[in-house]
């Protein structure tokens, strides 16, 4: 009896010693069927992964903020505005009116009555021609009339007349400037030295010295127009 007994748990032994299953071979007996399970990786052993690095996502487009845009426009032209506010002068015209005769100047200053812009009312003597003429330094130093004949000019006189050319000797009386310039030169090469040319002013005339912005010149065009007495012409210097 014992040695069945001994008999049976020497096969008991060598079943569980020589009849494990393997992996990859199903272990068989009676009412009972197990398998080895394999897992499959995804990488090799040759990989390490913390060499792996993560690719960067691409940046996201920037959002286009509506309320923004009209934010910064709206900033733009105030600051714009701001600048024109800070210079008024950038956008002032000046315009003068005249030469005016006495009797005209009444007509012509009622119809500025009403204009916004800046008026100014001046008094000029007005440019009639030029005068060529020998100063009177020269005169005085013994150059007459006698002398200058000599030399084969021929229109010439005294000016007594009270004022910046009296003692001098006139040599020609011309209406523009280019043909004072003429005279001078044919007296330079006849060789008479020291002449001078001068502006020759007329009779005090009235005029008006006006500025304003565009819209108001524009305005005051208008009325020129339905008033034409001497000239609307640019100021020769910015108005004062």
């Amino acid at each position: 009896m014992v040695g069945l007994l001994l008999l049976a748990n020497a096969g008991l032994v060598a079943w569980w010693v020589f009849g494990q299953a393997t992996p990859g071979k199903a272990m068989s007996a009676p009412g009972l069927r197990a398998e080895w399970v394999a897992v499959e990786r995804p990488w090799t052993d040759a990989m390490d992964l913390g060499n792996v690095v993560a690719q960067p996502l691409p940046a996201p487009a920037p959002k286009i903020d509506l309320k923004e845009g009209r934010a910064s426009l709206d900033a733009a032209i105030e600051t714009a505005n701001q600048r024109v506010a800070s210079n008024p002068l950038a956008d002032v015209q000046c315009r003068l009116w005249g030469p005016l005769l006495q009797s005209d100047t009444t007509r012509v200053g009622d119809a500025l009555e009403d204009w916004p812009g800046k008026k100014r009312r001046l008094e000029r003597q007005v440019p009639i021609g030029f005068v060529v003429f020998l100063p009177q330094d020269i005169v005085s130093s013994g150059v007459g009339v006698e002398q200058l004949s000599d030399k084969g000019v021929k229109d010439m006189f005294y000016i007594t007349t009270p004022g910046p050319l009296q003692g001098t000797i006139s040599l020609g009386l011309f209406r523009d400037r280019t043909r004072a310039n003429l005279q001078r030169d044919e007296l330079l090469r006849r060789g008479v030295e020291g002449v001078e040319i001068r502006e020759r002013l007329g009779p005090t005339r009235v005029f008006f010295e006006l500025t304003g912005t565009t819209p108001q010149i524009d305005t005051l065009k208008a009325i020129y127009e339905l008033n034409r007495r001497g000239e609307l012409s640019p100021c020769e210097s910015p108005p004062g």
